[in-house]
């Protein structure tokens, strides 16, 4: 049945004369502040997580500017203290309002009421930094060594376990956040931030590897303005006005980032330099995106596939509740209490104008909006285009897509995007993403044009564009690039071949020469078992000795040919440790005796007596370091030490030392010993013999063991080899 009111919007009189009124009301207290200075300023504190520096620029910015007096709030910015937890004194009632990270959420589902109000940083500049001198090649080989990961990290363990290493068996020293502890090797690796100490360590000449979340899929937002529930229950007015100073002073600082610099500098100490400051704003500035992206605004979904992301490790029960977590600033007017007051006519005309108003507000938002977009994806420097996300029509193309698609922008309006995309599942992989509330950068796809392919990296979000949901696609052209990777693979593929082709034809060769090698060498030792004359006899001698050194050298080099080849297989079978000693001293006796040096064995008694390895191996590494240590000492001894030092991680290591009393060798030569075909002094060759490949070998199959080989040396006084190896136990029958 058709309604007997009468429609309130057909009777415009009343509904301008009520929006006149509301209008008024709302235009009154900002009227009122401008006729006259404040002089009733409400004084609350902003707990920072760090000491004063460009990372909460836009907070010195809005004391500055007087954004915070215009709000009626006397502000004051506390310092973090290294020792104590900056949310936990904000907690405390230290301060009405803090900054963290993402971190924030566990918090929450802990029962602490912590409301976020706005997010500064768009991505979390939270990273691992390792030296690329230390042995760490990527995440997994962190594993077992020490690292420092500081306080409200939980992206970061939930980084390792997508990378399948539990964060529980991880070596976590305590942070010191001093870049000297990573510099100086004192740790393998520590959490920092990508705005901040990559600077100090670049400048120190350090070659970093820097391992982020992000590659792991874990995009998680940083920097958070936040609050307490009990905050915005009995102050909202108060935290309205002191959110939107902040946000007005962090779009003036990432505006002008050199003069926040300064003020720094001038106000705030000198604990960084102007180039580091200026550093770390630069930095700031292209994790917040104040260029694309509204300075404190907050996506839902992001915001569910961060809770989701750690649910799925166990940190937040699954379908954590967002709605009380995320602060509103827009909340839908509630006119229940309208409805009680009033009557008729009146009831309707302000229910009307309360959905008008907000409606009228929301069409002047989304066109300006829109005009904003329009601007700027016109004048980027990069390719754009926004496509219409229900049908995937192009809606907008800029300037700089002309030269990407060599097409004008405008012929591309109204086509399907799907004709753009060589591959569709390219695609649907990119819708997949954004459906699950993920950011999408750095996408590499190929795209084409006619008969024309190129590759572009795709960096993707939503928006809305001239009243439709869109899509809103940033374009990077690596035709180019990719065309040398393409290059380098076939040279890589060709290198490989190659180098299996070198690896057949040694094995072929060694046997080839072998055979009629071992024939020498067993005549000259069937020769000396008949009566010879002492010159002949030391001639066959020589000819047996150099025949057992060619066979030697042979062997070096199928090996590491093998291992350069990845070739190489490692077995594991039971082996008794006190037997591969004795063996090991059988050996090499007549080879102290004759150079009066001692050698001494010792096994530590918490080595098991039985483990699994590979003995062939083994004793080939340990046969090496022995024989070098002999050869290199005129006095003294040699001392073979075993232990099995105790592990956190559960597993079983055995830990060998070779150590002498010979030349020892200076620091800057030890790297040399590792290096094939490198020996640390020239004369070395002239006067022992050898071709440098033992020590490479040995510390090659250490690795293929599960373990590595070392040195420390001094000269004049010895040398020490450290060879460490995984071991397992047999299973009990």
């Amino acid at each position: 049945m058709p309604s007997l009111q009468p429609h309130p919007f057909k009777h415009p009189v009343l509904c301008l004369w009520l929006a006149g009124v509301l209008l008024g009301a709302l235009a009154a207290p900002a009227f009122a502040a401008e006729l006259g200075p404040r002089n009733d300023l409400e004084r609350v504190t902003l707990q920072l997580k760090w000491k004063h520096q460009f990372q909460f620029a836009g907070y010195y910015a809005a004391v500055a500017q007087g954004y915070y007096r215009e709000a009626g709030l006397e502000v004051v910015l506390r310092e973090a203290e290294p020792t104590r937890d900056p949310v936990e004194e904000m907690l405390q009632g230290k301060a009405e309002f803090g900054v963290g990270t993402s971190e924030l959420m566990l918090l929450r589902a802990k029962g602490k009421p912590v409301v976020v109000l706005a997010v500064i940083y768009q991505h979390s500049p939270l990273v691992l930094l390792a030296r690329r001198t230390n042995g760490v090649e990527d995440l997994q080989s962190l594993a077992h060594r020490p690292i420092m990961i500081e306080p409200q990290s939980a992206e970061l363990f939930a980084y390792f376990k997508i990378e399948g290493i539990d964060p529980a068996k991880l070596d976590i020293q305590h942070h010191s956040f001093d870049v000297q502890d990573l510099v100086k090797g004192h740790v393998a690796a520590m959490s920092a931030y990508s705005t901040d100490e990559p600077f100090l360590l670049r400048q120190a000449g350090i070659e970093l590897l820097t391992f982020t979340p992000r590659a792991g899929g874990i995009d998680f937002y940083g920097d958070n303005l936040f609050t307490t529930e009990q905050q915005l229950r009995e102050h909202p007015e108060r935290t309205r006005a002191f959110r939107q100073a902040s946000l007005r002073g962090w779009e003036y600082a990432l505006a002008h980032p050199a003069e926040m610099v300064d003020l720094i500098l001038r106000e705030h100490g000198q604990r960084k330099s102007r180039e580091h400051l200026l550093f770390e704003a630069s930095q700031t500035i292209q994790l917040v995106h104040p260029e694309l992206i509204e300075v404190g605004h907050m996506n839902h979904g992001r915001w569910r596939h961060i809770a989701d992301t750690y649910a799925e490790f166990g940190m937040v029960p699954a379908g954590f509740p967002l709605d009380k977590f995320l602060y509103d600033p827009d909340p839908q007017p509630n006119y229940a209490w309208v409805y009680w007051t009033l009557g008729g006519m009146a009831v309707v005309a302000l229910a009307a104008l309360g959905w008008a108003l907000p409606l009228y507000r929301l069409n002047c938002r989304l066109k300006q909006s829109e005009r904003q977009y329009r601007e700027l994806a016109e004048n980027a420097p990069f390719p754009v285009a926004i496509n219409e996300l229900d049908t995937g029509r192009v809606l907008f193309a800029n300037r700089r897509a002309d030269g990407l698609f060599a097409a004008p922008a405008a012929s591309l309006v109204g086509r399907p995007v799907d004709d753009l995309f060589h591959d569709p599942a390219d695609r649907e992989r990119l819708l997949t993403e954004l459906r699950a509330g993920r950011s999408v950068s750095d996408l590499e796809v190929c795209l084409r044009v006619g008969d024309r392919k190129f590759w572009a990296l795709l960096s993707a979000g939503p928006v809305e564009f001239a009243g439709h949901r869109g899509l809103f696609v940033a374009f990077q052209d690596i035709t180019a690039r990719h065309a040398i990777e393409e290059e380098l693979r076939r040279a890589k593929d060709a290198a490989e071949a190659a180098n299996v082709s070198k690896s057949n034809y040694l094995a072929v060769m060694t046997h080839e020469v072998r055979t009629p090698l071992s024939g020498i060498i067993g005549l000259a030792s069937i020769i000396q078992d008949h009566p010879l004359e002492s010159e002949v006899r030391e001639q066959v001698r020589l000819i047996e000795s150099t025949g057992e050194t060619l066979n030697q050298l042979i062997s070096n080099i199928l090996d590491y040919s093998k291992l350069e080849a990845g070739r190489l297989d490692v077995e594991h079978i039971p082996m008794e440790a006190a037997q591969l000693l004795h063996d090991l001293s059988r050996l090499f006796s007549t080879s102290v005796q004759t150079k009066n040096l001692g050698l001494h064995v010792k096994l530590d008694p918490c080595v098991p007596s039985v483990v699994l390895t590979d003995p062939a191996r083994l004793r080939q590494i340990l046969s090496n370091l022995l024989s070098n240590a002999i050869k290199f000492t005129a006095q003294g001894g040699v001392e073979l030490h075993v232990t099995a030092p105790p592990q956190t991680d559960g597993s079983i290591r055995l830990r060998f030392s070779v150590k002498d009393t010979g030349v020892g060798i200076a620091p800057e030569r030890i790297e040399l010993l590792f290096q094939p075909y490198a020996q640390a002094d020239n004369s070395v060759a002239r006067r022992y013999g050898g071709t440098g490949l033992g020590l490479v070998i040995s510390r090659d199959l250490a690795r293929l063991l599960g373990g590595d080989l070392t040195l420390t040396s001094v000269p004049g006084q010895g040398s020490t080899f450290t060879l460490e190896i995984r071991v397992k136990l047999p299973e009990q029958g």
